[in-house]
């Protein structure tokens, strides 16, 4: 499929030392950050949504988190529909914080996913998806990321993501990993992009991400 590259490839990523509230935190003080990244997408809000839900195409174009696996089973993401992110779901990202596409077997983040919702503004959808780390606990640090997916007038979708970190160690994962993580963050939404631009949906978004089930 042909881009229009004036569309799609200005991704602003960035860390924030005032950190963004999130819907579940709020505001965060101390040595709260955010890394956020902005980019505009050549594709229908409901493909971005259906490609950031659907974990098993994960694969095929997220290197900073190629493999997903859920509660009470080892295997990674497949094609069914239990592998759409869903409010409510425990999943774990098996991260690659180099971007290579390579699962680590020690970077795993336990996730829940606590908000789906979708929202009409001038006759057009837009998206919002909000999932809460689990793997420490909530005392020692917090985090929260937050995808908005709107769409615009002219077809394209602007992917907004961006996540706040807080408590005691936020400020150690600044220092050690704060600069890495905006580069992947900017790799996710370029990645995420070309995927949607580059696989259409037939029609609209899928059975599997309907968000009224």
């Amino acid at each position: 499929m042909e881009v229009d590259k004036s569309k799609t490839n200005a991704i602003k990523s960035e860390l924030l030392r005032t950190p963004i509230a999130t819907p579940y935190w709020g505001a965060q003080g101390g040595s709260a950050f955010t890394v956020r990244a902005i980019t505009t997408i050549d594709a229908p809000s409901s493909t971005v949504l259906e490609y950031l839900l659907d974990t098993s195409r994960y694969p095929e174009w997220n290197n900073f988190v190629p493999r997903v696996t859920f509660p009470n089973t080892a295997k990674a993401s497949t094609s069914s529909a239990d592998c759409h992110l869903r409010e409510g779901v425990l999943f774990t990202e098996h991260v690659d914080m180099f971007g290579h596409g390579k699962p680590s077997g020690l970077v795993k983040m336990k996730l829940l996913v606590t908000t789906l919702e979708e929202a009409q503004s001038n006759g057009e959808t837009n998206y919002k998806v909000v999932w809460l780390g689990k793997g420490y606990p909530d005392w020692a640090l917090r985090s929260e990321r937050v995808h908005s997916i709107i769409c615009n007038s002219d077809g394209t979708t602007t992917y907004d993501v961006f996540e706040t970190f807080s408590g005691p160690l936020a400020l150690l994962v600044r220092l050690f990993v704060g600069t890495t993580l905006v580069k992947r963050f900017k790799q996710w939404n370029e990645e995420l992009g070309q995927f949607a631009e580059s696989h259409p949906l037939q029609r609209g978004v899928s059975s599997d991400t309907d968000l009224r089930s």
